[in-house]
């Protein structure tokens, strides 16, 4: 597939992600003028009541999953209770990929011992939305 292939079918994920929204946002309109403007204004009157209430829980919860994740890898254990686990996972290993390249091809006698282990991942691609 060419580059120019990508690209339009970015566009087009990008058109189709937009009308998507945009139905979203209609539903949202007609959903709010089918409601009488007291039942709106009700509506927004309980939307702010737990707005705070919904932060201080989200804080709670954000401070408590650190707690447990720092408390699971001090232990390097799993744990669990109903509903919910916590597994422990050793920090990831990495090498100077660059440096090792440069030591393999400046020494045939490194390649030799060091090569045998080369592996490399399947390639793969993300995506990243930035804002407009």
């Amino acid at each position: 597939m060419t580059n120019e292939e990508i690209l339009n079918l970015m566009s087009k994920y990008l058109e189709v992600k937009g009308q998507a929204a945009q139905l979203e946002s209609e539903k949202q309109r007609l959903i709010e003028e089918a409601m009488p403007l007291d039942v709106r204004q009700r509506v927004a009157e309980i939307e702010a009541e737990f707005d705070g209430k919904s932060q201080a829980a989200e804080a709670s919860l954000t401070e408590l999953e650190e707690k447990i994740k720092a408390s699971v890898v001090t232990a390097q254990a799993n744990v669990s209770v109903e509903g919910m686990k916590a597994s422990y996972h050793s920090g990831r290993v990495t090498w100077d990929s660059k440096g090792l390249e440069e030591a393999m091809t400046s020494n045939p006698q490194i390649a030799e011992v060091i090569g045998q282990y080369k592996k490399q991942g399947k390639d793969y691609a993300s995506f990243t939305f930035p804002k407009a």
